[in-house]
C-alpha cells in the first residue's frame, strides 16, 4: 500500500507487517506517520515531560 507521511510528507510503501497497516485499511481517511517521525515525536514528548513510556501504568487509563 502506498502512503504519505502526515508530518514529513514523504511517500512510503507499507506491507501488512507495518503496525499501522490495519488501521489504514479500515479507515482510508486515516493518517500515516512514518517510523522516523514517530520516534522523533516520542523523543520530544519524553524530553518535554520527563516521562518514559515504561513509567506509565498501562492499566491506569482504565481507572480514570
Amino acid at each position: 500500500m502506498e502512503v504519505h507521511c502526515f508530518f514529513c510528507k514523504k511517500d512510503y510503501s507499507i506491507t501488512r507487517s507495518d503496525p499501522q497497516y490495519i488501521k489504514l485499511v479500515q479507515n482510508r481517511g486515516g493518517s500515516y506517520v512514518c517510523k522516523s517521525c514517530n520516534q522523533s515525536m516520542q523523543r520530544d514528548a519524553q524530553a518535554s515531560t520527563g516521562l518514559h513510556p515504561d513509567q506509565i501504568d498501562a492499566y491506569d487509563k482504565f481507572l480514570k
